[in-house]
């Protein structure tokens, strides 16, 4: 339309102008585009398809020479945080000085392997649920864990895969076996059991004798800790500690697994509870038992067992060769029977799991491969919904060919035209969202095409005019509703994670390319349609492709000029004369507002009640057994000295790493370059205080609940004391005489002129703490470049966090707050001397997670405040009407607390899926209203109650087909998606659109 004034086309009116030739139209008021589509319909639909097709194939073929395609979340964090930092500090250091000694010696710093299958490949775990309130060790339970270990075990060819221990014969000979699974059978089929013996220890420990014991046992054991036995101790106290542990030892010496079960299960229980009170002991049972077993309670609910293998396997030269045959030997002969052994109907009393590490990528692809083939269901069905609304067979394959060409087309500019590297495993949910949307704007062009038949001579005037008409109405809605989506996702480049920036970036190409594709292929394929099937009977017919003669077109001009009226269809029919009549009734309105105000108050409760979770997050159902399994590991079990834990690192005489140039968007593997401190010196006073670090850490109280214990002692890896050993001691001492800390009196410490021929003795020499030497033991911690010591530091193994495991925001901040504080002591104490400040990290990247936790949580309010406040702009530049932005925008504040709150209501915390999904939120709450503003906007009536009633008539039916698609298709696909990212997707967008469509018939009469 013409604005009388300015003399400006206002692109977001349907009527077209008059009388004035532009660069965009023809003298007729029609689009130069659109006559070039009604004159070349075919070419232009052939050329579309085919340069999609074109683009889909070198895709294809792009992404099978560069293999997987998503980036590994290795660097998914805030590349500014202090958390990310610090751990880029570290690890790049490592990586440049592991890489230096390489260089220097030009040999590996690792050991050479020489022996087949001594170093563990992978292990199994054996997961025990008991279903009875017996427990798991019962005589069934216990026959139950013997099966599935034999199912290894007693497999023939077991030995050419386990991992193999090497030993000496008593001919000097070297012999190999493989080595005993780290399992509670051992210990009920011991070779042998004295029960009178155990029936003794058991009596003699009285909790007064167990506190005796446990303070005397580091000392007497392990010669440790002797500082601390209290001063009224007496010599016959100690000589009952030393008898104790005697008898124990001889009775632990006998779990070997290769005797009959033991009859007396009771007893053995009753004493791995006993053995699980002893510091000392406690490291031969703890691994079997769950957090609640003990002394009173000589039931586990839970037990677990570790199967290893080896590698390098015979016949295999590399890492990824020895998995490979590793995985296919599992798969081809064990896999059939644990799967018959963990069926949940297989046992009474006990229930059982395994996992294994080098099947958790198959079995996630497996997952991930079964709800892809679920979600066929729901391209079908978007496909026969189409079909069903539309009356076209060929315009419904059209439709669903733009919107899947979307992914593709998207994905191709995405990465290879402007070079997005970053490819984020939650892309794939743009799939689901791009099929509602998709169909959303197919149902608007239809809708337009349909309401274009009843505008009169004008718009009837040719095919030119009519789909200008059409083009200017839907297309001005889809770019308002396109440009908001787009602008909603976009809003994600707020955060600082990249996998959240690529996602909201790929989603805004799809949506772009979708709109694209519906205004190009679409618009094209209507008017073939228009052409040569709309006016036919049947799909099949020898005259389908002749031109209609006369057109629909001319046909309808010819209806409008007798003066017929175009009949509604029934759905339009059902809005205009049920529902518009419905709202405007005043008792009716009322009615209708007062539930959706107690609905939206009662949302409102539960929003202000949603919180940041305080469990790990799960991305498989509850009843998935490799989620179940992940959560015993997690939540029943204790962290012993047998788990996987993570260390926790203190570093000196490193800067914050260099981030110069960093864009993890375009390079996901260039997190930035080692930052060396010039100033770092490993003085005496340096080590000095480093020793005294290492003491507090093993000693202090403070930190008992923060640091793993192994073997009756804090797990504290400390550099500085093994060379202070070895420069008191020299070579010839045994690890006895350097474990005492006899040394630390005289003087120990290395000048520092000495330090780098010290070094590079000391480095090669055997650790008193691993099978390895110094430099592999203390890799991380030992920056030694073969010419130099670029940094050093002290590192334990933490009591809570494993690299396998996530854990609760809080849980860890607690842990990672001490660890901080820890740190500005040191800072305090050792800067000085040192010359540098400590950084404390982590290597498994679990404080980075907690970190992004806190960022998941604060951009799901931040992107939603955002996605609102660009509703009300689309709506208001669209409407130019402030009162209708205003009543919209409170429609789509209201449909995010009804949202948020209705999820609340389910039982939902918010975690990481729940924030992303509630920050683009908005951006879908606008599309209906967006729809019904604008033909309310552009009605011809003159009265409120007639455009209320023409927008119903006009958009009802989008609105009725799209929240169809959404909410039926997701529900659909949740039922039976087993990928919870899918489940709380599928959730979300569901709720949203059920709460949409109410509160936009409200606010309608409000305009």
């Amino acid at each position: 339309m013409i604005n009388p004034e300015e003399g400006v086309v206002d692109l977001g009116s349907p009527e077209k102008p008059k009388n004035k030739k532009t660069f965009f139209t023809d003298e007729k008021g029609n689009l130069k585009v659109v006559n070039l589509i009604v004159r070349r319909p075919v070419t232009i639909f052939l050329l579309v398809l085919f340069s999609c097709v074109g683009i889909s194939m070198v895709l294809v073929r792009m992404l099978r020479s560069q293999g997987n395609p998503f980036t590994e979340d290795s660097s998914e964090y805030d590349i500014k945080d202090v958390r990310s930092v610090h751990y880029d500090s570290l690890k790049l250091a490592n990586d440049y000085v592991n890489q230096a000694y390489l260089d220097f010696t030009e040999t590996s710093r690792r050991l050479e392997e020489k022996r087949l299958q001594e170093k563990t490949g992978d292990r199994t775990f054996w997961i025990f649920e008991a279903k009875t309130d017996a427990g798991v060790f019962t005589k069934e339970g216990v026959e139950l864990m013997r099966e599935a270990e034999s199912t290894i075990l007693k497999n023939e060819n077991y030995p050419d895969y386990c991992r193999l221990e090497y030993s000496k014969d008593g001919n000097g000979n070297e012999v190999s076996e493989c080595r005993k699974p780290l399992s509670p059978l051992n210990i009920f089929y011991a070779s042998s059991w004295d029960s009178a013996l155990v029936q003794e220890i058991i009596t003699e420990f009285t909790p007064e004798n167990i506190l005796l014991y446990r303070q005397l046992s580091p000392c007497i054991e392990l010669n440790a800790l002797c500082d601390f036995i209290p001063e009224n101790t007496t010599q016959d106290q100690k000589d009952w500690v030393s008898a104790q542990s005697d008898k124990i030892d001889s009775v632990i010496a006998t779990w070997d697994g290769e005797g009959d079960i033991n009859p007396n299960v009771e007893e053995v229980a009753m004493f791995i509870a006993y053995m699980n009170e002893l510091e000392t002991k406690k490291q031969y049972v703890s691994f079997f038992v769950d957090k609640n077993f003990d002394i009173s309670n000589p039931v586990s609910m839970h037990s677990r067992a570790l199967l290893y293998w080896g590698e390098l396997l015979n016949g295999t030269k590399t890492v990824d060769e020895s998995e490979k045959k590793l995985k296919r030997f599992v798969l081809d002969n064990l896999v059939e029977e644990w799967e018959k052994i963990t069926d949940e109907n297989y046992n009474d009393s006990v229930s059982s799991l395994f996992f294994m590490g080098s099947l958790i990528f198959d079995l996630i692809i497996g997952i991930l491969r079964s709800d892809a083939m679920k979600a066929m269901g729901s391209i079908i069905f978007v496909f026969l919904y189409l079909r069903l609304m539309l009356g076209s067979w060929f315009l419904c394959t059209v439709g669903l060919l733009e919107i899947v060409f979307s992914i593709p087309v998207s994905w191709f500019f995405f990465a290879y035209v402007f070079q997005i590297k970053y490819f984020s495993p939650l892309n794939i949910i743009c799939l689901f969202i791009v099929l509602a949307i998709g169909a959303d704007d197919i149902f608007v062009f239809m809708d337009s095409y349909k309401l274009s038949a009843s505008q009169g001579s004008d718009v009837l005037e040719s095919l030119e005019s009519r789909m200008s008409w059409v083009f200017r109405r839907s297309g001005s809605a889809m770019l308002l509703t396109s440009a908001t989506t787009c602008s909603a996702f976009l809003c994600t480049l707020a955060s600082p994670i990249a996998s959240t920036q690529s996602f909201g970036i790929f989603a805004a190409f799809v949506i772009l390319f979708d709109y694209a594709l519906v205004m190009s292929l679409f618009c094209s394929a209507v008017v073939i349609y228009h052409n040569r099937f709309e006016s036919k009977q049947g799909c099949c017919n020898c005259v389908f492709w002749r031109q209609n003669d006369p057109t629909p077109t001319a046909e309808l001009r010819s209806q409008h000029e007798a003066g017929q009226e175009i009949p509604l269809d029934r759905i339009s029919r059902f809005f205009k004369e049920k529902v518009g009549p419905f709202i405007l009734n005043t008792k009716y309105r009322l009615a209708v507002l007062a539930i959706c105000v107690a609905y939206i108050a009662a949302a409102c409760v539960y929003t202000a009640k949603l919180e940041p979770t305080t469990t790990a997050e799960q991305f498989l159902d509850d009843d998935h057994p490799l989620q179940r399994g992940a959560v015993i590991l997690t939540d029943e079990f204790a962290r012993t000295q047998n788990d996987q834990t993570s260390k926790i690192y203190y570093v000196w005489g490193l800067e914050e790493v260099d981030r110069s140039g960093v864009n993890q968007l375009l390079d996901p593997e260039n997190v930035g370059v080692a930052n060396f401190a010039e100033d770092f010196t490993f003085n005496q006073q340096c080590q000095t205080k480093m020793l005294q670090a290492c003491q507090r850490l093993k000693t202090d109280p403070e930190f008992a609940d923060f640091i793993l214990i192994d073997n009756g002692l804090r797990s504290v890896d400390c550099f500085v004391e093994e060379l202070g050993a070895y420069n008191a001691l020299g070579d010839t001492a045994t690890c006895e005489d350097r474990r005492t800390g006899g040394w630390a009196s005289s003087a120990w410490q290395v000048d520092p002129s000495e330090i780098s021929s010290k070094l590079s003795e000391f480095v090669t020499t055997d650790s008193c703490y691993s099978s390895n030497n110094i430099l592999n033991h203390y890799d991380e911690v030992l920056g030694w470049d073969g010419t130099s010591l670029r940094y050093v530091g002290i590192s334990f193994e933490s009591s809570l966090l494993s690299p396998r495991t996530v854990r609760a925001e809080n849980e860890v901040r607690e842990h990672y707050d001490k660890f901080i504080a820890l740190a500005l002591e040191f800072d305090e104490d050792m800067e000085a001397a040192c010359g540098t400040k400590t950084i404390m990290t982590d290597l498994d990247q679990k404080f980075i997670f907690m970190n992004n936790q806190r960022i998941y949580r604060t951009s799901a309010v931040s992107g939603a405040m955002i996605g609102v406040g660009i509703a009300f702009a689309v709506i208001f530049i669209s409407t130019r009407k402030l009162h209708i932005s205003i009543f919209s925008t409170l429609s789509i504040l209201s449909v995010l607390v009804g949202v948020i709150g209705s999820v609340t209501m389910l039982g939902w915390t918010l975690g990481t899926i729940e924030a992303i999904l509630i920050s683009i939120l908005a951006g879908f709450s606008v599309d209906y209203a967006i729809h019904l503003a604008h033909a309310y906007v552009h009605s011809k009536s003159d009265t409120i109650e007639g455009r209320i009633i023409s927008a119903y008539g006009e958009m009802g039916i989008s609105v009725f087909s799209v929240w169809n698609i959404f909410v039926l298709d997701y529900c659909s696909f949740m039922d039976f998606c087993e990928f919870l990212l899918h489940v709380s997707t599928c959730t979300v967008q569901s709720t949203n659109d059920k709460r949409k469509v109410v509160l936009r018939c409200i606010n309608l009469k409000s305009f």
